[in-house]
């Protein structure tokens, strides 16, 4: 397991390497509603859209979380700087429960991710700024659970 984890974030971070990107962002995301409450968040273009992928990991007195989701995202105008988008991807993660209820159950999770958010990206500044939700939408679970909930961005354009 540790292995895959590794190789994902290998590829996360050897990405921008082989993508041919005019602005790319990697920051963090905070907040979500997912097990994971603080992700590394990287986006890249992709046509006139972008993919997105986060990242994250969290540790409880009990519980131990990783998450990557990867997502599909179309962006659209609003006003100068302003931009709302759409996305849809995968989300892949594992759980570990450490504590004494026999009922948790933990393991590897698979979910559909729904994605939408607004953002402001700084002229003056390499700075981009989003708020988002990211429902997702439980295919095969360790814990039955949907998660939603409200997320903010700080992104490092380059």
């Amino acid at each position: 397991m540790k292995r895959l984890m590794f190789l994902f974030l290998g590829l996360f971070l050897l990405a921008p390497i082989y993508i041919d990107a005019q602005e790319q962002a990697i920051g963090l995301r905070f907040g979500g509603g997912s097990h994971v409450g603080t992700e590394i968040s990287f986006q890249t273009p992709y046509n006139n859209d972008r993919l997105e992928v986060n990242l994250g990991f969290k540790s409880s007195s009990n519980w131990n979380f990783w998450n990557l989701t990867g997502i599909y995202q179309w962006v659209m105008p609003i006003d100068e700087g302003f931009y709302w988008y759409l996305g849809l991807g995968p989300s892949l993660g594992n759980s570990s429960y450490d504590g004494r209820d026999d009922s948790k159950k933990d393991g590897i999770y698979l979910a559909a991710a729904l994605n939408a958010g607004i953002e402001y990206n700084f002229a003056d500044i390499p700075l981009q700024l989003s708020i988002d939700t990211r429902p997702e939408l439980v295919l095969m679970d360790v814990d039955s659970r949907g998660w939603f909930g409200l997320a903010l961005s700080a992104r490092y354009k380059f």
